[in-house]
């Protein structure tokens, strides 16, 4: 009897402990504890504000190094991009991400995207800030991407280096 008493207590530790770290290992990953300097973002051009908001899914789902999700991410693109006029560079990059699944391939055409993506977009801002990053390290001679928020989120290298990057230019009204 002593021994099960023993074993009762022993397995409520290990419970509360087990719960208790779980607990904070979600509070150390709430995403809404994460300061996100994020202003609204707004465009002269609908269609170009729908472009960008599937280029922030992409970059989002390369940032957690996820392929599928960004190839999906980029057949939407690839529709709002054709209703945007003067688009076939960043229609081309976006189709290249859309067609594949490996992950590599989809950064280093991210970066051509990016680039594309900046000169649709530079001059159409109405209201926010849209953040130019680059990240030296990124394919072996730097890259830039944009961002609607300040904090830096790496799409070149996710979680290895989430953070690793500096915001370069900010583009505004």
């Amino acid at each position: 009897m002593k021994n099960l008493k023993n074993g009762i207590s022993a397995l409520l530790v290990l419970t509360f402990t087990f719960s208790y770290a779980q607990e904070k290992i979600k509070l150390n990953h709430d995403h809404s504890k994460m300061e996100m300097k994020q202003t609204p973002l707004e465009f002269s051009n609908e269609n170009l504000a729908n472009a960008y908001e599937h280029y922030e899914h992409i970059k989002n789902d390369l940032v957690g190094s996820n392929p599928g999700d960004a190839q999906k991410g980029a057949v939407m693109l690839n529709e709002a991009l054709e209703k945007v006029e003067g688009s076939d560079a960043a229609l081309v990059a976006s189709q290249k991400i859309a067609s594949s699944d490996n992950l590599d391939r989809q950064r280093k055409t991210f970066s051509d995207l990016s680039n594309e993506m900046e000169n649709l977009l530079r001059g159409t801002i109405t209201s926010g800030k849209l953040y130019k990053d680059f990240c030296p390290m990124a394919l072996k001679g730097g890259a830039y991407w944009l961002s609607a928020i300040e904090d830096i989120r790496n799409p070149y290298y996710g979680a290895k280096m989430l953070s690793c990057g500096k915001v370069t230019e900010v583009l505004e009204k």
